[in-house]
């Protein structure tokens, strides 16, 4: 006697789907559906009730096993091979510190510049005693640095840690 079998969930209400589960006969890869979980997908034979059941008895443990993976606390722990690198890059990161390095770089960059040419460049504008547009001028550019500083730090840290990571 065979039995089918839901390779997820194993339900044995695994058959061949309709146009409600999505099945477009002819168009879909997979005609098989589980009326429990919604699997698509080829479904598992089973020869006998025995292996059945030690596939349900292998599922549950399986499920046991991701259940106290989830409320387990997120310590790292070396038997399941996790380390702080893993960790990471699965969490959001932070750009204060690029951040801070880029606008003390940028003002090393108009601290070098206050003592070149580069502010007498546009004579006209700075001949007009007009501080808005000065200040404008210096904001704008100080402010293009400070992005574009912060980019290039962000896009080395990422190349970086990208060449770094394919070595290993």
């Amino acid at each position: 006697m065979e039995i089918t079998a839901c390779p997820v969930c194993g339900s044995k209400k695994i058959g061949i789907g309709t146009l409600g589960d999505g099945i477009i006969s002819g168009l879909s890869s997979w005609n098989e559906v589980c009326k429990d979980c919604g699997y698509q997908g080829a479904s598992l034979i089973f020869e006998s009730e025995s292996q059945y059941n030690k596939f349900l008895e292998a599922l549950s443990y399986q499920k046991k096993q991701a259940e106290m993976q989830r409320t387990e606390p997120s310590e790292e722990k070396p038997a399941q091979g996790l380390d702080k690198k893993t960790t990471v890059h699965s969490e959001k990161k932070s750009y204060l510190f690029e951040f801070i390095v880029s606008v003390v770089l940028t003002i090393v960059f108009f601290i070098i510049l206050s003592g070149s040419n580069y502010f007498g460049v546009y004579t006209n504008l700075f001949s007009q005693n007009n501080p808005g547009n000065i200040a404008g001028y210096i904001l704008g550019s100080f402010v293009g640095v400070l992005l574009f500083f912060l980019l290039l730090i962000v896009l080395g840290e990422t190349l970086y840690r990208s060449i770094r990571g394919k070595k290993k």
